[in-house]
């Protein structure tokens, strides 16, 4: 008898779902007995609670690779195609690596698909069950959201976390918690007065308040700024519930700089809000809530110093806890007619304090870019001989060095999106073949073939990128190059604020701090530092 593996998956972790993957194990152990296929807990592999969308997430797919690979069985069972995946491409890509690469006999029971039986082994089939899968989760999300919203419309509360100084009853309505919303109140009251948020969770810390998070996880959690904050901006208080405000899109930069697909939280339109007023009994009334808004608003209009004029953004660590440290603004007001000043502090012993790094030093940021423009400036005079025009052997070498690794990660980027275009290529094909077979609408193959447009679209500009990207970085390799990039560091002032950035981002891996406020600048093509 062959050995098989038996693959499960529901989306939820509901009641209601709970013994799906029981049913859906008993169903694969009966079909694999009637094949003669031997199964085992061992091989196993049951992925509840993770949507058919989110492959990067579901940690049993790859435990199943790597099985598949050492030859732990011969055949996988699942009871559905849309149980295997429910994006198109993560199922044809698992298809051909399962099949193609591994030999694994794939078997979907209600479609009827099996790899090694003749007449049921059509790629097609698969193809036509898989775009049917990805078409209904598309759709049961657009069901979903609908759902959601008018849920919203009649005053319940959708998220999966109560309010802070709320609690919420069977039918999903907020009601307010007594001793909760009494210290709601209190922080909109202090906030008022004057108090920062910074002293108001200090206060609360003091006297040993519970966090909002304290019921959730085990410890005795602090009061942050942020989490102050978060509570004076939000509108539950009044009784007023928003919803439909958040959806996740993709974060380009992100996925650039990580090589794989990541998403992030954006805020919708605001005409596509759900805002529905007197959903629920309010905390605070809306006088106090009206100016502690107008308040937050003044504050905010304050603030000077902006992150992104950061021209060291990325590069900055702290040289105790190896922690990310950050721009800030001073902590007082500037005088009239002086400048306030940006310094450079440790992230962690900023919110968490010298529990989570003794590094307390703050440093003025003009200070530090001034000091890695001069060290940049100096890098160049130290290897730059006005006799021959040439720039050092050594930094010549490590510039050259850097470019090739730089150039081969670039290289392998193109090629992985090139195979991602011929693979949309193709299920572009499989739609228009199966619509002249009659297996599709019109309708869905047209709104398949935009969204495969649109990702080909993307790929094809992504391409683009990396292309100028690897030929910027050839160029810097060049000793004309290398010169050309050193010697703005000496005239950085005739620059715009991008172009310098830029240059110091490839100039430079990395600038740490201790508390003796010891500055270190690493070169990226060099060891010198």
């Amino acid at each position: 008898m062959g050995k098989a593996a038996i693959y499960v998956r529901v989306s939820t972790d509901y009641a209601s779902q709970r013994d799906s993957p029981n049913h859906q194990i008993a169903t694969c152990r009966e079909y694999a007995e009637s094949l003669r296929l031997d199964t085992s807990e061992e091989t196993v592999y049951n992925d509840a609670g993770f949507s058919g969308t989110e492959m990067e997430n579901r940690s049993e797919v790859k435990r199943l690779l790597e099985d598949a690979r050492a030859g732990k069985f011969d055949a996988v069972l699942f009871t559905a195609i849309s149980r295997f995946s429910r994006d198109m491409t993560d199922a044809f890509n698992l298809k051909k690596r399962l099949e193609r690469i591994y030999g694994i006999r794939l078997i979907s029971i209600e479609e009827g698909y099996d790899s090694q039986v003749e007449g049921r082994n059509n790629d097609m089939v698969f193809t036509v069950h898989a775009m049917l899968a990805a078409h209904k989760s598309k759709e049961m999300s657009l069901a979903i959201r609908r759902g959601l919203r008018q849920a919203a419309k009649r005053g319940r509360h959708i998220g999966n976390t109560c309010p802070y100084g709320y609690v919420k009853t069977p039918d999903k309505t907020l009601v307010p918690d007594a001793a909760a919303a009494q210290v709601v109140r209190r922080i909109f009251s202090m906030y008022r007065q004057g108090d920062s948020c910074r002293t108001i969770a200090g206060q609360l810390n003091k006297q040993g308040i519970p966090t909002p998070s304290a019921s959730r996880k085990s410890g005795m959690a602090q009061w942050q700024p942020s989490t102050v904050n978060a509570i004076l901006h939000n509108p539950v208080y009044i009784g007023r519930i928003v919803a439909n405000k958040w959806t996740v899109a993709q974060d380009i930069e992100a996925s650039r700089k990580n090589d794989r697909p990541l998403k992030k939280a954006v805020v919708r339109d605001e005409g596509e809000w759900v805002v529905v007023d007197n959903a629920h009994e309010p905390i605070v009334s809306m006088d106090l809530y009206t100016e502690v808004q107008k308040l937050l608003k003044q504050k905010a209009g304050k603030r000077q110093i902006r992150t992104t004029s950061n021209l060291l953004a990325g590069l900055l660590y702290c040289g105790r806890c190896h922690g990310p440290m950050v721009v800030t603004g001073s902590s007082r007001p500037a005088k009239e007619g002086r400048k306030q000043y940006k310094y450079i502090v440790c992230s962690n012993h900023r919110r968490f304090g010298r529990g989570a790094c003794a590094n307390r030093q703050a440093v003025r940021y003009d200070y530090v870019l001034n000091a890695v423009l001069s060290y940049l400036a100096d890098a160049f005079d130290a290897s730059f001989d006005a006799a021959s025009g040439k720039v050092s052997q050594e930094l010549a070498a490590g510039a050259a060095q850097w470019v090739k690794q730089r150039d081969r990660n670039l290289v392998s980027q193109v090629e992985a999106l090139r195979a991602q275009l011929q693979k949309n290529r193709h299920e572009q094909l499989e739609n228009l073949r199966a619509y002249r077979e009659g297996l599709f609408s019109r309708s869905l193959v047209i709104q398949s073939q935009r969204e495969l447009a649109t990702k080909a679209k993307q790929m094809q500009q992504e391409i683009v990128r990396l292309r100028r990207s690897r030929q910027q970085s050839l160029t810097l390799g060049e000793p004309n190059g290398l010169q050309e990039r050193l010697n703005l560091f000496r005239h950085s002032a005739d620059y715009d604020e991008v172009t310098v950035r830029l240059a110091i981002q490839q100039a430079l891996s990395g600038i740490t701090f201790d508390s003796g406020q010891t500055i270190r600048v690493i070169l990226s093509w060099s060891s010198a530092n």
